[in-house]
């Protein structure tokens, strides 16, 4: 296989095909050679098919199914439990295994594997792992909580056992998981496993605010699991109840501006908005026609219909994210792409794949009809929206995907009336709709990705402002603490206060009757802590103000700056359009000038042409007489001249 792969390519010149075909050829006999030692020094052991067959289904009886081969979480977790590989802490934790439950599931999955009668009674011994009852205050790492999670719900199905819904879900989880915040590798933000798992510490108090609790594995769990779900929002209102319920629960630790609630807040906050944009994208074969159902404009929502009307505003909302977006432009030619000019030039070459050369033949260069401007005034090809590119002259990506629309919309005008009476057009008119259909799903993929990108870049950068000027306070507390052990103070500080306020020198006026006595001294004893708390509360309020304030300030000259920005723009545009106006007014004063000088110029030749014919055709002019005389010579001169 391998060689026939390496001679056909030779004889076309594919290099990498050639190297494709001689690594697995290398890789082929290395596995070969291993398992050719193992069968002579007689330590082969025939293995159970991997595939099911029909001979595998009839000696099972027709009933039992092929069990799924366990995940990296499960893998980690089953070495994480296990203590020693060998046959005998085998047997060892099938005897033990209410001592250590963790290792005696692991036996029981080893001795599975190797097709052993006594697997399938470890199983059924070995207890549900409880990780939490040991130890209830110390957290447990994610993959042993992902595995002791999965192995609540039994009986997980394959994708290929799944049905088509089913399939887009799991398509949509991964996708979700993949985020750089919740990805599986290094999460930033942890929402795989329930909260007691991770934080045992706030289990009481969470309990007390979430009634439903959820995590993204269980979600995957009970969908591969099967008769939890019936449709495709039941499995999306339970995704979105992970980031509603972390929402809810950090919602005071927001107010008050605890670090690690804000974080969460935050995140979970664009990660539910998030997870709408993905859920009406991937799942878009899923939804249905309902105009009268709530329409989600914009946010983050608690839940949302699986509708079409929601996935067009979902839309809306992320063009007007990502179409104001400014590119981000180099100072200099040579360096790299910024990821908003990287984001452009995937769009551009979208357009240009090897398979649509056909369909893009009629859109790259500039090359348009003799009657194209009488109908398209703003023509547009390929080659020039990637001249402007490189010339930076694109301010936002809005006006780039307006440039590429272009292309198609002129043509589609231009062929809609003559497609049906010439071939080229006919062409050039479906290839339009074909590049168009291509151009919106990569304008698509283009606005899920930098809508989440610009939410998620103002996010990190607000947390990573509060976790500097977190930095800040810890420094400024220690720089205190040290400063008043160097310097102890020789004041002694009193438990209580004594305020006395005086009574005011208005004398009251006199009236008919009498009060009763009382104690004319208005004074009041406050505690330390009060007066402290008093401070501490004017403080605060003196900071906010002051933040306040600094806002106000901020945008009032934001505002006016725009103003002048705009002011002299229109002053440049005003002084522009008055320069041209002035040199239009010139030009045609200048033409007027020369075409009077050249009108007088071609009277007078008319006139002193035409005065002789003039005076003849006139009736009433006077005869001319022309007589002709001979000149006579004198014979005396004629004689003197001989």
């Amino acid at each position: 296989i391998f060689k026939n792969c390496e001679r056909y390519n030779q004889s076309n010149g594919n290099t990498h095909m050639i190297s494709i075909g001689k690594h697995t050829a290398k890789a082929f006999r290395k596995l070969f050679s291993s398992k050719m030692k193992t069968l002579e020094r007689g330590n082969f052991v025939a293995r159970a098919p991997l595939l099911p067959t029909a001979s595998n289904r009839d000696s099972a009886g027709g009933k039992k199914k092929r069990p799924l081969s366990p995940g990296p979480e499960e893998r980690q977790a089953k070495r994480a439990s296990t203590t020693d590989s060998s046959k005998s802490s085998i047997k060892t934790a099938s005897r033990t295994a209410s001592k250590a439950a963790s290792a005696g599931r692991a036996a029981s999955k080893s001795v599975g594997k190797i097709g052993s009668k006594k697997a399938s009674s470890v199983k059924k011994a070995a207890p549900e792992p409880k990780p939490t009852q040991s130890e209830p205050h110390v957290a447990v790492p994610m993959h042993v909580a992902i595995a002791s999670i999965k192995e609540r719900y039994p009986g997980r199905r394959g994708l290929k056992e799944l049905e088509n819904w089913e399939s887009d879900c799991v398509r949509f989880l991964k996708q979700l998981t993949k985020h750089p915040w919740i990805t599986a590798d290094r999460p930033k933000y942890i929402f795989h496993v329930p909260v007691e798992f991770m934080f045992p510490e706030i289990k009481d108090s969470y309990s007390e605010k979430i009634e439903k609790p959820m995590d993204l594995t269980t979600a995957e769990s009970k969908l591969l699991q099967g008769a939890s779900y019936e449709t495709v929002e039941e499995f999306v209102n339970d995704i979105s109840l992970i980031f509603t319920n972390a929402i809810s629960f950090n919602q005071t630790g927001h107010d008050i501006g605890e670090p690690t609630s804000c974080a969460y807040y935050e995140v979970s906050t664009h990660l539910l908005k998030y997870s709408r944009w993905l859920s009406l994208e991937v799942l878009q074969t899923h939804l249905i026609d309902s105009p009268s159902s709530p329409v989600v404009e914009k946010g983050s929502a608690s839940s949302w219909k699986m509708t079409i009307q929601n996935r067009e505003m979902a839309r809306k909302e992320m063009e007007n994210i990502v179409f104001n977006e400014n590119i981000e432009k180099r100072y200099d030619p040579r360096e790299k792409f910024t990821w908003t000019e990287q984001e452009c030039d995937k769009l551009l070459k979208s357009l240009r794949h090897t398979s649509d050369h056909k369909h893009m033949s009629y859109f790259i260069q500039e090359l348009f009809p003799a009657d194209y401007y009488a109908y398209i005034k703003k023509p547009m090809a390929w080659e020039k929206c990637k001249k402007k590119f490189d010339d930076g002259q694109y301010d936002t990506l809005g006006d780039i995907v307006e440039d590429l629309r272009l292309i198609f919309s002129n043509a589609l005008k231009y062929n809609a009336k003559v497609r049906e009476l010439s071939d080229v057009s006919r062409s050039a008119y479906s290839s339009a709709i074909h590049m168009s259909r291509k151009l919106e799903a990569a304008i698509d993929k283009m606005l899920l990705s930098v809508a989440d990108r610009i939410g998620r870049e103002k996010i990190d950068l607000i947390t990573s402002q509060r976790e500097r000027e977190a930095i800040r306070r810890e420094e400024e507390e220690q720089m205190k603490l040290q400063w008043e052990k160097e310097h102890p103070s020789k004041v002694e500080i009193k438990t209580t206060i004594k305020v006395i306020h005086p009574r005011g020198s208005r004398r009251q006026k006199p009236t008919d009757f009498e009060f009763p006595f009382y104690d004319e001294e208005d004074d009041r004893e406050d505690s330390q802590d009060d007066t402290l708390r008093h401070a501490k509360s004017l403080f605060e309020k003196q900071i906010k103000a002051r933040a306040a304030m600094k806002e106000i300030s901020l945008a009032v000259g934001i505002h006016v700056y725009r103003k002048l920005d705009k002011r002299a723009a229109a002053r440049a545009w005003a002084y522009r359009m008055a320069y041209t106006a002035f040199v239009e007014r010139k030009r045609k004063e200048e033409k007027l000038k020369a075409f009077k000088k050249n009108s007088r110029e071609e009277s007078s030749c008319k006139q002193t042409n035409m005065c002789v014919s003039t005076a003849l055709n006139d009736t009433n002019r006077k005869q001319i007489k022309i007589c002709l005389q001979k000149k006579s010579v004198s014979k005396r001169k004629l004689l003197t001249s001989l």
